[in-house]
């Protein structure tokens, strides 16, 4: 297979950019080149349909098309091929609802389960119960909804109420851009953004740390991070596999809670033993994905590659 592939929009931090080192030479080992130029294509490839357009006359003389994208607003189609325009237009899709870009809950960030955490011991001090999120404002609370099998999988919404009532009742802190004036205490990535992130995490024990949507497989740095700098992670599991990698009664589950309040309530009421033993279920999570060793992160970031190579030799 020789498939010459054209990006027509920006694909940084994908591995048609080589974010990892070694994603493109995988490609190339599949016969798979990016080129500079449109009409070198054999296929025309973005993160969303508007990028695509403008090259849509290209499919007169066989050139394919693919929406490739592991970002949930870009593409929010819910099947691998869309034809519009009286069938005049067709193209392939591959993002967070086809299930073939996040082929695991690990594929995008097994390389960062380097070294195991320390578990936390009792007595600990559980000083704060304060929430801390980490998040952009977007449209929020009018998000428009993304819709499968009559359920919304949108995860910004809620994020936002929950944020919202938790400023006022001052029992959460916002840090994050867009917010309306007076909510978010700091709106800058300026800067070491993982180092930053840390210094915003230290002071709390609870973050809450949603995902954009909710999806099979689709598990993002968010849960992660928190992990990483022992904040308990509010995490939102309905309609993903998350319970394959944690055990339940490990992080907050917000999806088992009807509103905000109950949250508040349920943190406000948990004991000192109790976050010892969901902080370290998380943690051990964490260290058993790190004893899985190299091979496993290999092996992670090639199933991923191959789901690319192929659809492209499908096309």
């Amino acid at each position: 297979m020789n498939k010459k592939i054209f990006l027509a929009s920006n694909f940084k931090y994908t591995p048609f950019q080589n974010f990892e080192k070694g994603d493109l030479q995988y490609l190339n080992s599949y016969g798979i080149e990016v080129v500079k130029e449109v009409k070198e294509a054999d296929i025309i490839i973005s993160q969303n349909v508007k990028h695509i357009k403008p090259y849509i006359w290209r499919g007169i003389f066989g050139v394919k098309f693919l929406i490739w994208t592991n970002e949930p607003r870009f593409n929010t189609d819910m099947v691998s091929k869309v034809t519009k325009y009286l069938g005049l237009f067709t193209y392939h899709v591959m993002n967070i609802y086809t299930g073939d870009v996040f082929t695991s809950n690990t594929a995008f960030h097994c390389k960062r389960f380097k070294k195991a955490l320390d578990s936390i011991s009792k007595p600990y001090a559980l000083n704060n119960k304060k929430i801390v999120a980490l998040m952009s404002y977007y449209k929020g609370l009018n998000t428009e909804p993304v819709i499968r099998n009559q359920d919304n999988l949108d995860l910004i919404s809620i994020r936002t109420q929950i944020a919202l009532e938790g400023h006022k009742l001052n029992v959460l802190d916002v840090y994050g851009k867009g917010w309306p004036q007076g909510i978010s205490k700091e709106d800058s990535r300026d800067g070491d953004w993982s180092t930053k992130k840390k210094a915003l995490l230290a002071p709390y024990n609870f973050n809450l740390c949603f995902e954009n949507t909710s999806s099979y497989n689709y598990m993002t740095e968010k849960i992660w991070d928190s992990i990483e700098n022992c904040c308990l992670p509010i995490y939102y599991a309905k309609h993903t596999n998350a319970y394959t990698l944690f055990e339940e009664d490990s992080f907050i589950d917000y999806s088992k809670f009807n509103s905000p309040s109950l949250l508040f309530n349920f943190i406000e009421n948990m004991t000192e033993d109790t976050f010892v033993k969901r902080m370290n279920s998380c943690i051990e999570t964490y260290n058993i994905l790190v004893e899985r060793g190299e091979e496993f992160k290999k092996e992670e970031r090639q199933r991923m590659l191959h789901a690319i190579v192929s659809k492209i030799s499908n096309l």
